[in-house]
């Protein structure tokens, strides 16, 4: 019997056990077959197969014949433990099985997610003259959920329809989540409409389904409509309804909620109150829900810790951290959650430090171990770049790794840069028996993207078809990425146009690529096919598309997107804004570009950027400092590409001595360490201004190695001032650095035409013509 308690059995359980034996070693033989029923409802409840094995060999000695009922039991608990190899053979032995006989084996397939085989066993059901009733039906409903099979859920509406089943509550349940998964409201109003009887097992249904959509009105209406009809609601009702309140639009609804959970006297659950918390945190009120469990001294741990998440999603880390401090050192309570949850901080804000406190938490508290932390722990030190620790966790644990961890590995090495170790963990993973989800699959299909290998990624792409994960939307967008990547325009096309359910996200993805790779034209043409197909854009499309129109410098059609973005709502985002300044000012209308930076209501620093690259452009190297002093006074801290449009700006103006000023200011007042693109500008100021002692000093005392862009730009400068000596010196190191390009060629050729060595520069062009692989294209505009 020890053997049992060290396995966690429950108390009744052992004494089932014991009693049991008792009776064998007494010689008392009279245990009827029905006495086993309430004990493989244990076994089945709490996954205990061992335990239910040891069961149906007592079963065999003392009730060799055993009854219909007893049969239905233990295939359920076969089923329930997901043995269905046993739970088919009893079920073989079973003389006339009835209705619970062949739900028992379809519900574990159900369960199993083996969505073929539940079935291929529904099929074999109907053949044999058993019709199926509610609970198979239900079953079969989440069968074709989980398989994306909306074709089989219709006919097996129409077959709940023809058994009597049409109306009833329980089914309606089932049909309501189906129709609900493929987006099928007004089916799901049919449903809802045609029901007799509505009990609060259906409306709660409801209601979780429209909250899941992010439909609130609905979502009341359905609660209303319960309290109309004098159903009293249960927790289920509030836990459902809150979950939609999802935005600060929506507090007013929340509180109002807020007041019927107390009226109703559910204040004291700790599920509702764990939504109210989870409410008021997705309404950006943290002040509330903080003062919710602090009014009720709460130590609901669950609601603490949704609290500590709601802090660190809206990017409160220290609060969050704070309030962890305070639940642990006052309260004395802890748990694999909570630690996981300040795991998951460390993990985003990439804080090592305190990441590594936590881990000793863990040890100390003896989480360690638990799977939950462990992976939280991977996914910590992953993505703070330490993944020596990582893998140390990883095999620590289980010889046979969960899904999870082998997925945590892969995209730890994917975000640390070892995309070949990436591929290596994912075939390791296949090798173990471990099938990969949507989640690992993307991981490894960025894996093959940062390699720019289309080859291996067409491999995994073939696998994630044999797999059915391609109608999913993140899939989708990750394989259009690589394609994307990898420059290979048809696939991304081929792709495309094979997905089944196409969405704002797809459509993005496909408008960004065709920008990305140079395809403007089909860019825009993509974006008429998803306007056509009564798809809203979003924020991403519009930016997007106005780089193409930027790109094409297709001003008429840059202003009919405007149109558009107006239209539907967005003529206010930033990211949106950015991409309008930035087209208008390339496209030789600077003025609409500040005309409509002016009537923004808020601007950030990406707003700023444009409006500055845009006076720069266009040579207004005055109103560049101007705006930049604007920026400072409105509390936007500049970042490395504000002092880029700067230096653009004084180039542009002549201003060396500006530049100069702006460049010091960057690095001792900023802190911004400069780039290449920096030095450049700073090289053709000073090249500009005929500074050409100043820009060799500057050259020399760069913390970087000159690259062929700057030597570019200083002999650019040579040429236009007649310097000879230094453009011939600069022309020699780019040509020792063996990265002598068609352009450097031409100015070289030019710098030796100044000097009137006509010569020397046709041999010049004569050399550019033999060594470079590409010709110099010719200039064209487009119409």
């Amino acid at each position: 019997m020890r053997r049992f308690g060290r396995l966690g059995l429950s108390n009744s359980l052992v004494d089932t056990v014991r009693s049991y034996y008792t009776r064998k070693s007494a010689g008392t033989h009279g245990f009827c077959g029905k006495n086993f029923t309430w004990e493989l409802r244990i076994c089945a409840e709490n996954g205990f197969l061992c335990y239910g094995k040891a069961l149906h060999a007592a079963m065999l000695k003392t009730a060799p014949r055993t009854d219909l009922f007893l049969s239905n039991s233990l295939a359920n608990m076969y089923s329930k433990c997901l043995c269905m190899v046993h739970a088919c053979k009893v079920f073989d032995e079973i003389g006339h099985p009835d209705i619970v006989s062949w739900n028992t084996v379809i519900c574990g397939y159900v369960l199993l997610g083996s969505t073929v085989l539940a079935l291929r066993w529904l099929r074999k059901m109907m053949m044999s003259g058993v019709l199926p009733d509610r609970v198979t039906l239900t079953g079969v409903l989440k069968c074709c959920i989980n398989d994306r099979d909306f074709g089989f859920g219709l006919q097996s509406h129409l077959l709940s329809i023809k058994v009597g089943l049409g109306s009833d509550a329980f089914v309606g349940s089932g049909l309501v989540e189906f129709y609900a998964h493929f987006n099928h409201l007004d089916e799901l109003r049919k449903v809802c409409s045609g029901l007799v009887y509505k009990d609060s097992v259906f409306v709660n249904t409801m209601i979780g389904v429209f909250a899941k959509i992010g439909n609130l009105a609905e979502a009341i209406e359905n609660f209303n409509w319960m309290l109309a009809s004098s159903l009293a609601p249960t927790r289920a009702s509030f836990v459902n309804l809150l979950s939609a309140v999802d935005s600060y639009d929506a507090q007013k609804e929340g509180m109002q909620i807020h007041g019927l959970v107390i009226k109703f006297g559910f204040e004291g659950d700790g599920c509702v109150e764990n939504s109210l918390v989870g409410m008021y945190a997705n309404c950006d009120a943290m002040g509330h829900a903080f003062d919710l469990l602090i009014y009720k001294g709460s130590c609901n741990l669950m609601s603490w810790t949704t609290l500590i998440d709601g802090y660190a999603s809206c990017g409160f880390f220290q609060d969050a951290i704070e309030l962890f401090c305070v639940v642990y050192n006052e309260f004395s309570i802890i748990d694999s959650v909570l630690l996981a949850c300040i795991l998951g901080i460390s993990a985003t804000s990439e804080c090592s430090y305190l990441g590594t406190q936590v881990h000793s938490i863990a040890v100390r508290t003896g989480f360690d171990s638990d799977p939950c932390v462990m992976d939280a722990l991977m996914d910590m030190y992953a993505k703070c770049l330490c993944m020596e620790d990582t893998l140390k966790i990883f095999h620590q644990g289980d010889v046979c790794h969960s899904l999870f961890s082998w997925s945590t590995v892969i995209s730890g090495f994917v975000h640390n840069g070892y995309p070949n170790e990436a591929l290596t963990s994912f075939c390791k993973m296949r090798g173990e028996g471990v099938d990969p989800d949507s989640v690992a699959c993307i991981s490894t299909l960025r894996a093959c993207t940062s390699l720019h290998s289309v080859d291996q990624g067409k491999k995994i792409h073939a696998f994630i078809v044999k797999c059915g994960f391609q109608s999913d939307v993140s899939v989708q967008t990750a394989v259009l990425s690589l394609y994307v990547e990898c420059g290979n325009p048809s696939c991304l096309r081929k792709v495309f146009e094979q997905m089944h359910k196409r969405d704002v996200i797809s459509w993005t993805a496909l408008i960004s690529g065709y920008t990305k790779l140079g395809y403007h034209e089909e860019a825009i043409k993509s974006l008429i096919k998803m306007l056509q197909e009564e798809i809203k854009p979003n924020r991403f499309t519009f930016a997007s598309t106005l780089a193409t129109c930027t790109k094409l410098t297709a001003t008429e059609t840059g202003e009919s997107i405007h149109t558009l973005i107006i239209k539907c709502g967005f003529e206010t985002n930033v990211i949106v804004g950015s991409a309008l300044i930035d087209m208008y000012s390339k496209c030789g209308k600077l003025g609409s570009a500040i005309k409509y930076f002016k009537e923004m209501p808020k601007t950030d620093i990406i707003m700023w950027n444009a409006l500055l690259a845009g006076y720069a452009q266009h040579g207004y190297c005055l109103e560049v400092l101007g705006a930049f002093e604007q920026m400072q006074i409105c509390g936007v801290e500049p970042d490395w590409v504000t002092f880029l449009a700067v230096l653009a700006g004084c180039s542009h103006g002549g201003f060396a001595a500006e530049a100069i000023k702006y460049f010091i200011l960057m690095r001792e007042k900023y802190q911004i360490y400069p780039m290449r693109e920096h030095y450049s500008c700073m090289v053709d100021v000073l090249g500009r201004a005929g500074m050409f002692k100043e820009a060799v000093e500057f050259i020399d005392g760069m913390d970087v190695e000159p690259d062929v862009v700057i030597l570019r730009t200083l002999l650019s400068s040579c040429v236009v001032h007649g310097c000879i000596q230094l453009g011939l010196a600069v022309a020699a190191k780019l040509i020792v650095s063996g990265k002598c390009e068609t352009g450097a060629y031409v100015l070289f050729s030019n710098l030796l035409s100044v000097g009137e060595r006509w010569n020397d520069a046709k041999k010049v062009r004569e050399v550019m013509e033999t060594s470079c692989l590409e010709g110099k294209m010719v200039g064209r505009s487009w119409t």
